[in-house]
């Protein structure tokens, strides 16, 4: 039994590896590319990695465009909408999970239909009720249709249906009113999934490129995503190095953030995700 196991686990561990392999070293390459110059970048005989790091190239990078605003504008959004997506996710989740009211499958079922409907189906009339309203190229117009996730309210409500009911029950018999059960009683309860929706959340709104793209023209409201098609236009002639150094200094907060908190996401998930 023993003898069989082992090949097993042999195979399971190369499995593992050549996909981790193959995520990873799209990530190592612009790591590298951003600290060679253009030289050592087309040079078919180069190696992999830089033999002189070339630190200035994101200097460089950063001057040529301007970073800082970008940078800005996609942290507002990223923290806007994602505060937003957590408040109208838990309160949606909570209502469908506790109460119930008329049509309350096939309200559940229409915001379920924002996760099956592709964005780019419905792109056109969302921008056409945003101009009606006055608000494109603004940020009430990048802000506003982003403050709620259909994803985030499956997920907030699976986790409630499987928090206990006797907490509310006998909260109910003290007196306490639904605003101060949902508040005192299941909110708490409800940290680990909220760490979880909130990296997700953060993560989908910092890469968020096509809605931002056809809401806003202006620089000043540019994300990131949109600044780094502004600085291919900038930069002179094909400078991979360049063009490598403003995506890694756009993926740097990314990757910190889901280093630090993907223990959270799974714990999150495996909590409350499923019922």
């Amino acid at each position: 039994m023993t003898g069989m196991r082992l090949p097993a686990k042999a195979a399971v561990y190369a499995l593992v590896a050549i996909s981790v392999l193959l995520v990873v070293f799209p990530l190592l390459w612009m790591v590298a590319a951003a600290l060679k110059t253009q030289a050592q970048i087309i040079d078919p005989n180069g190696s992999l990695l830089p033999v002189h790091p070339q630190w200035g190239n994101l200097s460089r990078a950063w001057n040529i465009a301007p970073f800082g605003t970008f940078f800005v504008n996609t942290a507002i959004f990223s923290i806007v909408t994602t505060t937003g997506q957590i408040a109208t996710g838990m309160l949606a989740g909570y209502a469908f999970a506790v109460f119930d009211f008329p049509a309350k499958r096939v309200a559940f079922y229409l915001v379920m239909s924002g996760l099956m409907i592709p964005f780019t189906v419905v792109i056109v009339p969302v921008v056409q009720l945003l101009a009606d309203f006055g608000w494109v190229n603004t940020w009430q117009g990048l802000l506003v249709p982003n403050i709620a996730s259909a994803l985030g309210c499956f997920l907030f409500r699976q986790f409630f249906l499987s928090a206990p009911a006797e907490l509310g029950e006998a909260a109910r018999i003290d007196g306490a009113g639904e605003w101060r059960i949902f508040w005192r009683v299941y909110r708490p309860l409800a940290q680990p999934m909220i760490a979880a929706f909130t990296v997700i959340a953060f993560l989908q709104n910092w890469n968020n490129f096509l809605f931002p793209l056809v809401v806003t023209s202006s620089e000043h409201l540019m994300m990131i995503s949109q600044g780094l098609t502004i600085f291919q236009g900038q930069i002179t002639g094909t400078a991979y190095n360049l063009l490598m150094a403003g995506s890694l200094i756009a993926v740097v907060p990314v990757l910190v953030v889901a280093m630090i908190a993907q223990r959270k996401v799974v714990e999150g998930l495996t909590l409350g995700a499923i019922r």
